[in-house]
């Protein structure tokens, strides 16, 4: 298969796994915080639930990558942890600021979240 025609494959599969992914984030994330668990918490524990998830699932499926090294799972977590910075912010930022729910503020850093996430675990990860 061509890279021209892998390409919109890969983003559906990203996306299918993104969607398992969130899943067990919003869920760990809403028991969290029903439980009381501060909110920075709460947002750690469950994105690492879902990155844990994304990193198997992603390697083997979504980007079929053949090789297996250390340094690959380190740029993972280093793209991740960005990204969990940077949709703590605006999660943050949403909830704090604008004065919007929990939910929907995390349901719009999530959606920047999968831009981010796909773009650089296809040029720098999994590429």
């Amino acid at each position: 298969m061509g890279m021209v025609k892998k390409r919109p494959l890969e983003f559906f599969r990203f996306c299918l796994v993104g969607a398992v992914n969130t899943g067990v984030d919003f869920l760990v994330f809403a028991l969290l915080s029903h439980l009381g668990v501060l909110l920075l918490l709460a947002q750690v524990v469950s994105y690492t639930c879902g990155i844990l998830n994304s990193f198997l699932l992603n390697r083997k499926w979504t980007f079929q990558a053949k090789r297996r090294s250390p340094r690959q799972l380190i740029r993972f977590l280093a793209l991740n942890l960005c990204t969990l910075s940077i949709t703590y912010g605006l999660l943050v930022y949403f909830h704090d600021q604008l004065v919007w729910s929990v939910l929907v503020s995390k349901l719009l850093a999530t959606g920047v979240s999968l831009v981010i996430n796909f773009t650089g675990s296809r040029l720098l990860v999994f590429g």
